[in-house]
C-alpha cells in the first residue's frame, strides 16, 4: 500500500489518542511519530499536535481537521456510521466532538496542570464536572451521544474519559456517573475501532 504520510502526536492527549486506531481500522498506511521528532519541530512551527504531513507535502494540524480528513479516505465498503443518518445527526456529532475537544479537555488541563489558588482549583473541578454532567444527562436519554447508534461522537468522546480515568476520575467518581460508565464499557469493550487498544480499560484506583 502506498505510504500516505506521517502523523505527529502528543500522547496520551485525548485529542490525539483515537488517530492510530482510526487509521488502522480504515486501512490507512500512515506512520505515527511523537511531537519531539526533529522534522515535525521544523515543519510545524506552531508545534500543534496532532499534525499531519502527506508524502506530497500536504499539511494539516488540529484534531478535528485531521479526523475529518482521515475519515474522508475510508474505503468505499466501510460500513461504520461515523456521522449518523441525517444532516441534523451529523451536526450533533460535530457538536459533541467540538465540545469534547474544547471545553471538556481544557477544563481538565486547567485543573491538573495550571498553578492555581485553592479557589481556582475548585472552580476548574466544578467546570469539568459540569461538562461530565452534560454527557451523563444525554446518556440517560439515549444509548449513545447521538441517538441509538454509535458515531464519531462516541469514539472521540470516550477518549476524554480514558485520559480522565488515568489522572483524576477514579472508581469512586465513575460510580456516581452510571450512564457514563455503561456507555464507556460499551464503547471500549465492543467498538471495532476503540477496543483494539482499550478493551477492558478502566480506572485503576
Amino acid at each position: 500500500m502506498t505510504d500516505q504520510g506521517t502523523c505527529y502526536l502528543f500522547l496520551p492527549s485525548p485529542r490525539n489518542s483515537l488517530l492510530p486506531d482510526l487509521a488502522h481500522y480504515l486501512g490507512l498506511n500512515i506512520t505515527f511519530k511523537d511531537n519531539k521528532d526533529p522534522h515535525y519541530l521544523e515543519t510545524f512551527p506552531l508545534h500543534r499536535a496532532p499534525s499531519f504531513e502527506s508524502k506530497d507535502g500536504f499539511k494539516l494540524h488540529e484534531a478535528m481537521t485531521i479526523l475529518k480528513y482521515f475519515i474522508s479516505l475510508r474505503p468505499v465498503d466501510c460500513k461504520y456510521n461515523f456521522f449518523g443518518h441525517s444532516k441534523r445527526e451529523e451536526a450533533q456529532v460535530w457538536q459533541w466532538v467540538s465540545f469534547t475537544n474544547s471545553d471538556c479537555i481544557v477544563a481538565l488541563v486547567d485543573y491538573l496542570d495550571k498553578p492555581m489558588t485553592p479557589e481556582g482549583k475548585k472552580a476548574a473541578w466544578k467546570w469539568s464536572e459540569q461538562n461530565a454532567q452534560e454527557f451523563e444527562r444525554q446518556l440517560e436519554t439515549t444509548p449513545y451521544l447521538v441517538g441509538s447508534e454509535k458515531t464519531l461522537a462516541d469514539i472521540y468522546g470516550v477518549q476524554l474519559f480514558i485520559w480522565g480515568f488515568q489522572v483524576c476520575w477514579y472508581k469512586d467518581w465513575l460510580a456516581k456517573h452510571p450512564a457514563i460508565e455503561k456507555w464507556f464499557r460499551k464503547i471500549v469493550d465492543n467498538d471495532e475501532i476503540v477496543s483494539r487498544t482499550y478493551k477492558g480499560f478502566g480506572p485503576e484506583k
